[in-house]
């Protein structure tokens, strides 16, 4: 899905694209396959380059479970906050512009940074990359009444995993212990 930047006019514009208006499901399939979704954004000319976009998606991506392997739909809500500018136009130009981003990987609130090609900027990418960063990496399911897994019904485990098993303690050999047998011949010499 291509944004045309160009037609956005300079108090900015809303969008909300969902399932039933269809924008987005081809960009989106691989993750949330037939789910339902909600993007909603707002996106403001900054100056005649660049904009900023910030909004929201709301969504269930097909994951498996962390604790039992079972396939579920996992809820996620992934926020939007975007500077957007053009995309340099050379490689040399790109290593003139590249600097550390230091503050903004400090606050987990501050904008990133996308860029665009030409008047048109993939609003698809931004969303699934969204999307795909708001996965925890080990997801589980929610919890039921009980406290269990409300997919596979087991016990959910909320401490840090330990075996049960006592392991036994290991014997330490003396490694001289070998040589307590050998003896040496006297020899004379003649």
């Amino acid at each position: 899905m291509k944004l045309k930047l160009n037609e956005i006019p300079d108090e900015g514009r809303e969008y909300i694209y969902t399932k039933e208006t269809g924008e987005l499901n081809e960009d989106l399939r691989d993750l949330i396959e037939n789910n339902s979704y909600k993007v909603s954004f707002f996106i403001k000319p900054l100056n005649s380059d660049d904009f900023m976009l910030n909004g929201f998606v709301t969504t269930k991506t097909k994951e498996i479970c962390s604790l039992c392997g079972e396939t579920f739909h996992f809820p996620t809500t992934a926020k939007l906050n975007e500077i957007i500018i053009p995309k340099p136009p050379s490689e040399k130009e790109r290593e003139k512009q590249s600097k550390a981003n230091h503050i903004s990987e400090q606050d987990e609130n501050a904008p990133s940074v996308s860029e665009y090609k030409g008047e048109v900027f993939e609003i698809g990418d931004l969303v699934h990359e969204a999307i795909a960063l708001s996965i925890p990496f080990n997801p589980k399911p929610e919890k039921n009444d009980k406290g269990d897994c409300s997919v596979c019904l087991k016990s959910i485990l909320t401490g840090p995993f330990v075996y049960d098993e006592e392991l036994s303690t290991p014997v330490k050999i003396n490694p001289f212990s070998a040589l307590k047998d050998l003896k040496l011949k006297n020899t004379k010499p003649n």
